[in-house]
């Protein structure tokens, strides 16, 4: 059913109500009288105007007509949420966790408590509090960050809290929260995992269950049903949004629909390990989510780098309500890891086409002026990403060459050392499908299994990690960092080789934590294939780079802008690098 839309134009006091042709403007109306708001009526445009003052009055109107809250109002409608707190003393609450005596006496008497390491019961303790009704669990990879969260809602359940869960995650994450949550408390909750077509969700959604898992698409496709889940407890619910990374952008349409679905949910937890890889800004729609607008209300985040990490970490060490772990403090015991970087001298015919493409681009680029760069950039980077791919699966760029593949004779090396002789299961990542299909077939001798795009069903995805984790004639997994980066464990090996690497950080950082994590028992070693005096070097350096400025802003800054000059700088570079390699 079509809502009535709210909306705030700023910077007057007056929150708008655009009414769809189906709502009545007489029955909303007299809604509004019912509970002495005054208004202004655009019958023609069918707008009603009401003051902020009377913001709050719209609560109950939830029950007669369908509302969807625009980014714009968000801030000012938090419907459930915990009054009178500030974040400020809701940040001071929440590090006064840290005391885990403190953090053992708020959770007395719930079921369970014991298995909680530190770390998870101070989290749990912060993520109930009364006064606390949005909180974000930044930890790093592998800290259990699920476990958390599902023992929260478990608590909140326990304490006649909330009525209900709901979990958004990513799609391939879907069956994983709803086998945890079984694994955790058995049979103690029902559960229903959302999945399949629309008509199949809608269905599964009819269900009564204590806690529902879905991903953000349903968010989008069948936001006023989980809207109706949400607002229908008297107790109130709990929204728990994972990998919250996904929903950085508050333009994006799954952004505003979960940002419409967090006014209907008295808590809210938003999980991530990488919130801000790309931009300081990217963390700001996290932390509204979980605050409902809150934290960064009224502040302008500027889009250069540098100004922009300086005003986010004051907001955040401010009022940031949310709470932040790595492993090396967290589980001193974990053994070390080392990364190697190993450089490969591009075969003959792979280096010939390698130049060939680098001149031609370079050339290309130095023609064009500012005017042109902007209308063929798509161009130029997918002519610069060709390059990268050059270096792995040059078939991939140029179906008809017969070339040798450097990479591939050092992976003969390396896997044949590594398990054939040490007994060694490995991870083997790639960031490219027609790459990966290479690989399967030819080390098919270690009974690969394959994580990628390609394996959409969870089913088969969860059984291939059993296999690589359980059967000892599973020597090798072949995964895309996109697809097998996050929410698994694969700490079985404690080696993985990298023959071509994701761009995106949040990918790069997730994939490293697949074997250095709770579990592992022997020192991690990461091995880093990368074609000398090319572009890949670049490119691991950046990532390099990014993970170490990633700690000082719970994520991972982006670099410059490429602009024409700057690729033109690094095109130069490129090629004064290969000449300087092949002589």
């Amino acid at each position: 059913m079509p809502a009535i839309l709210v909306r705030h134009r700023a910077p007057n006091d007056f929150l708008v109500l655009e009414l769809p042709a189906d709502i009545s403007i007489r029955q909303l109306e007299t809604e509004l009288e019912k509970r002495g708001v005054k208004k202004t009526i655009d019958r023609r445009r069918r707008i009603v105007s009401i003051h902020l003052s009377d913001a709050q009055e719209l609560h109950s109107l939830r029950e007669h007509f369908p509302l969807e809250i625009h980014s714009s109002a968000f801030g000012l409608l938090s419907f459930r949420s915990a009054p009178g707190v500030s974040l400020e003393k809701q940040k001071a609450i929440v590090d006064s966790y840290h005391d885990l005596d403190r953090a053992r006496e708020a959770l007395e008497g719930i079921s369970n408590v014991g298995k909680l390491d530190d770390h998870q019961l101070s989290a749990v303790a912060a993520a109930t509090d009364s006064a606390i009704d949005g909180l974000c669990v930044f930890d790093e990879q592998g800290l259990g960050k699920t476990v958390q969260a599902l023992f929260a809602f478990h608590v909140l359940r326990q304490r006649g809290l909330i009525g209900v869960g709901l979990v958004l995650c990513p799609k391939n994450m879907v069956m994983e929260w709803a086998h945890d949550c079984t694994r955790m408390f058995g049979d103690g909750y029902s559960i229903v995992a959302v999945s399949g077509s629309l008509r199949e969700k809608r269905r599964q959604l009819t269900q009564s269950a204590d806690l529902y898992v879905s991903n953000f698409e349903t968010a989008v496709s069948l936001k006023h049903t989980l809207q109706e889940i949400l607002k229908w407890p008297s107790n109130g619910s709990l929204l728990i949004v994972d990998e919250s990374f996904y929903v950085k952008n508050r333009e994006s349409r799954r952004t505003r629909a979960i940002l419409n679905l967090r006014a209907y949910a008295r808590r809210c937890l938003v999980l991530c390990g990488t919130p801000a890889p790309n931009h300081p800004a990217d963390i700001v729609a996290q932390m509204d989510l979980a605050t409902s607008g809150k934290t960064f209300s009224g502040v302008v985040v500027p889009k250069e780098r540098d100004a922009a990490s300086q005003i986010v970490s004051d907001v955040l060490d401010d009022r940031g309500v949310f709470v932040r772990r790595v492993k090396k403090v967290v589980m001193p015991s974990l053994p070390d890891r080392t990364l190697n970087r190993v450089l490969i001298r591009l075969a003959d015919a792979q280096a010939e086409l390698y130049y060939s493409r680098l001149m031609d681009l370079h050339a290309s680029v130095l023609m064009s002026d500012q005017k042109d760069f902007q209308t063929q950039r798509l161009s130029y980077f997918a002519k610069r990403s060709a390059l990268l791919q050059i270096c792995v699966c040059p078939e991939a760029v140029v179906p008809n060459f017969l070339g040798n593949v450097a990479k591939h004779t050092a992976l003969d090396e390396i896997l044949h050392e590594l398990i054939e002789r040490q007994n060694e299961k490995v991870v083997l990542w790639s960031f490219y499908r027609h790459s990966i299909d290479k690989l399967v077939q030819r080390y098919a001798r270690f009974n690969p299994v394959r994580i990628d795009g390609s394996i959409p069903d969870i089913a088969v995805r969860r059984e291939s990690i059993r296999r690589f984790q359980e059967d000892n004639e599973t020597m090798l997994v072949i995964a895309n960092p996109a697809a097998a980066g996050a929410g698994i464990t694969l700490h079985r090996a404690r080696i993985a080789v990298y023959e071509s690497m994701s761009n995106q950080t949040a990918h790069y950082l997730q994939s490293l934590d697949r074997i250095h994590r709770r579990g592992q028992t022997r020192p991690v070693e990461y091995i880093f294939l990368l074609s000398e005096g090319t572009l890949e070097v670049n490119e691991f350096e950046n990532l390099q780079g990014k993970e170490q400025d990633s700690r000082e802003l719970l994520g991972d800054p982006s670099s410059i802008e490429i602009t024409r000059d700057l690729l033109l700088e690094e095109l130069a570079r490129a090629i004064d690098a290969f000449k300087k390699y092949r002589n």
